[in-house]
C-alpha cells in the first residue's frame, strides 16, 4: 500500500500498515488531479493545482493529529498497473475502515453556504465510490471548499442517515452491514453515479464483502457478476427484490417512451437503480431473514422451493422472498411478505411483471409442491424476441376424465404446472402425460397419452394393459434430456401406431384404447385428441382426454 509520508511528502510503500496509522481523503475528482507518476516525479512546485492542494492539505491535517501517513486515491495508486489497480479496488473498503480519520472535501460547498442545504445537492453525495467512503471509516470529518471543518459523522448521524438512506447503526459501525438485507444496501447506491459503467458494480464490492477481478470493457455485465458473487456467499433472497420502475430524468423518459416495456426479465437486476424502491426492505417475521439455499449454474439460478399461486397473480407463480416492508403493518405472519412474479417460458423460469413486487394480503393463495426450478439470470435481446409470444403453439391440457388425476408429465423442462401447458420449442415437441383413472369404486388404472407437434398434431393413448405402456415407461426413465423431446420426433419413430395425418390440420387423429376392469368386469374406453385452437389470441393446441364405460355395443361417458 503506497502512503504519503506526512513530513517528507514522499511516497512510501508500506506492507500491511498499522491500523489507525494514516489519514485518508474522500473527494470528487476534478480536471487537474495529480497521478501516481506525476507525484513520484516531484511535481510539488505547482501548488496552484487544486489536485495537489488537496494532497498537501490532507497531509497537513493528518500531521496536526500526529499521524505519520496519509492516503489519497489520485496519487497513491499506480493506475498504469492493472494488478495494482485491481488490488486497490478490492482493498478499498478495508483501507478506509483501517484509517484513523477520513477527511471529506466538498469542493462545491462554499464558506458562506448553509451546510444542511448545500450538502443535499453536493456532487460528493451522488458519486458511487463515496458510499463506502462514508460507511467504512469510524471517524469522518467534513470540510467545505475552503477547508473549513463543518461537521463530523459522529455529530450528524441522523442528518446523514436522512440524506443518504443509510441506516444509522451502519453509520455508527460498518460491522452492522451484515445485518441489513441486501436489497436495502443496494438502495443506498440507487441514485449514485460513476464515470465508468463497470464502476457501478466495483464501487459496491466492499459494501457486500465481495472480491472479484476487474474487467474494464465488460460494461453492464460487471453488475451481473457482482450479484452472482453475492449469491455465492449469501442466502438472502432480497437480492432479487428489485423493480424495473425507478425515477428517470427527462432524457431517459423520452427514450423509454419509445421502447416497448419488457414483459419478462432475468432474476438479476441490471443496475443499482432498480433497487430504488427497496429502501424499506426488512427481514421477515421476528426479524429473521429467510435463508434458502440457491445455486448459480449455467442454466440460471437453481432453487428448490414451493411456488405460490395467488388469486391476484393470474397464471404467474410467486416466489416468496421471505422479506417485508418496514414498518410492518400486519401482525399476521401469513400477510405482508414480499415476493416476485415468475413465469414458465420456453427459455425457463423468468421474472414476469418486473416493474412490481408482490405483497401478500387478503388474497387467496395456494402453495405448490416443493420442486427444483431454474430461473434465468438475464434475458438476451434474442430471447426477448422469442418471448414476445411465449405460449405460441403450446399444448394445453384442457380436458381429462372425470375424477382422474394427472400423476406425471414429461418433459418437465417445458411444463408449466400453473397454466397446465407444455411450452413450444424449436419446430415442436413430444410430450407425455400420465393419468390415474378410476374405473369403479375399488379400482383405478394408469393411462398414458403421448403427443407430437413436430409435424401434424398427433396423439396416442395407452392404458397399463397395452404392451406399449411398459416401453414408454422405460423410455421415460432413461430419456431425461430435453433434446430427447424436441430434437427428433421419437414419438412417431417409436410409439405412434397410426400413420394417418390429422384431419384437415385441425384435429389430430382420435386415438382410443380400452381397459378391462378386473373388479367390475367391464371395459373402460379412453379416447384422446389434440386439437388446434386459440387461447388469449394465441395459436395453441388443446389436449382432450375422455373416458367412458362400455355398455353393450355403445358406451356412456363417465
Amino acid at each position: 500500500m503506497w502512503l504519503i509520508n506526512n513530513r517528507t511528502k514522499g511516497l512510501e510503500f508500506v506492507q500491511n500498515p498499522k491500523e489507525g496509522s494514516y489519514a485518508i481523503l474522500s473527494h470528487t475528482w476534478g480536471d487537474d488531479e495529480v497521478s501516481f507518476q506525476q507525484y513520484q516525479q516531484q511535481v510539488l512546485a505547482r501548488r496552484s493545482e487544486q489536485g495537489l492542494e488537496k494532497i498537501l492539505k490532507t497531509c497537513e491535517l493528518a500531521l496536526m493529529r500526529g499521524l505519520p501517513y496519509s492516503w489519497v486515491d489520485t496519487c497513491c495508486i499506480d493506475k498504469l498497473s492493472s494488478a495494482e489497480l485491481s488490488e486497490a479496488i478490492n482493498s478499498m473498503f478495508k483501507w478506509y475502515k483501517d484509517s484513523a480519520v477520513c477527511f471529506v472535501h466538498l469542493s462545491d460547498i462554499g464558506a458562506a453556504d448553509s451546510f444542511g442545504r448545500a450538502f443535499a445537492a453536493c456532487r460528493w453525495l451522488k458519486r458511487g465510490w463515496t458510499l463506502q467512503e462514508l460507511i467504512a471509516p469510524r471517524h469522518v470529518e467534513f470540510y467545505d471548499a475552503a477547508w473549513k471543518k463543518r461537521t463530523s459523522k459522529a455529530e450528524s448521524l441522523s442528518f446523514l442517515s436522512n440524506c443518504t438512506g443509510i441506516d444509522r447503526e451502519v453509520l455508527e459501525d460498518s460491522a452492522n452491514l451484515s445485518r441489513i438485507p441486501i436489497a436495502r444496501r443496494m438502495s443506498w447506491a440507487s441514485m449514485r453515479e460513476t464515470t465508468r459503467v463497470e464502476d457501478t458494480a466495483y464501487c459496491l464490492m466492499g459494501i457486500f464483502g465481495i472480491h472479484m477481478s476487474m474487467i474494464y470493457g465488460e460494461g453492464a455485465n460487471a453488475f451481473i457478476r457482482l450479484q452472482e458473487e453475492i449469491a455465492k456467499q449469501s442466502c438472502d433472497l432480497s437480492l432479487f427484490a428489485w423493480t424495473s420502475d425507478f425515477p428517470r430524468d427527462e432524457e431517459e423518459d423520452r427514450a423509454c417512451s419509445e421502447i416497448i416495456p419488457e414483459k419478462f426479465r432475468g432474476i438479476f437486476a441490471r443496475s443499482p437503480r432498480e433497487f430504488f424502491n427497496s429502501g424499506n426492505i426488512s427481514a421477515g417475521p421476528l426479524g429473521v431473514l429467510m435463508e434458502r439455499e440457491f445455486t448459480i449454474t449455467n442454466k440460471g439460478v437453481r432453487i428448490k422451493t414451493s411456488l405460490v399461486q395467488s388469486s391476484l397473480g393470474g397464471k404467474d407463480a410467486i416466489l416468496n422472498l421471505g422479506i417485508r416492508q418496514r414498518p410492518q403493518t400486519s401482525i399476521i405472519n401469513s400477510q405482508g411478505w414480499i415476493g416476485i412474479y415468475l413465469a414458465m417460458t420456453p427459455v425457463g423460469y423468468v421474472r414476469s411483471r418486473p416493474d412490481r413486487l408482490y405483497t401478500a394480503g387478503n388474497d387467496t393463495r395456494v402453495a405448490g409442491r416443493s420442486t427444483e426450478i431454474y430461473i434465468r439470470k438475464d434475458i438476451s435481446a434474442l430471447d426477448q424476441t422469442a418471448l414476445a409470444n411465449p405460449f405460441l403453439h403450446s399444448i394445453h391440457l384442457r380436458a381429462k376424465p372425470q375424477g382422474a388425476s394427472t400423476t406425471d408429465v414429461m418433459p418437465t423442462a417445458l411444463w408449466d404446472p400453473i397454466r397446465q401447458i407444455f411450452l413450444h420449442q424449436a419446430l415442436g415437441i413430444n410430450a407425455y402425460v400420465k393419468y390415474n383413472v378410476r374405473c369403479c369404486d375399488l379400482e383405478t388404472f394408469q393411462v398414458m397419452v403421448g403427443c407430437s407437434t413436430i409435424q401434424e398434431p398427433t396423439c396416442q393413448v395407452w392404458t397399463e394393459q397395452d404392451e406399449t405402456f411398459s416401453l414408454i415407461l422405460e423410455y421415460w426413465a432413461n430419456r431425461t434430456e430435453l433434446s430427447d423431446y424436441v430434437a427428433v420426433d421419437y414419438f412417431r419413430v417409436y410409439f405412434y401406431r397410426n400413420s394417418r395425418p390429422g384431419v384437415g390440420g385441425t384435429w389430430s387423429t382420435p386415438s382410443m384404447t380400452r381397459f378391462k376392469c378386473r373388479v367390475a368386469l367391464r371395459q373402460v374406453v379412453v379416447a384422446a385428441r389434440l386439437v388446434a385452437g386459440e387461447h388469449e389470441g394465441t395459436s395453441v393446441y388443446f389436449l382432450d382426454v375422455d373416458s367412458a364405460v362400455q355398455v353393450s355395443d355403445s358406451y356412456v361417458v363417465s
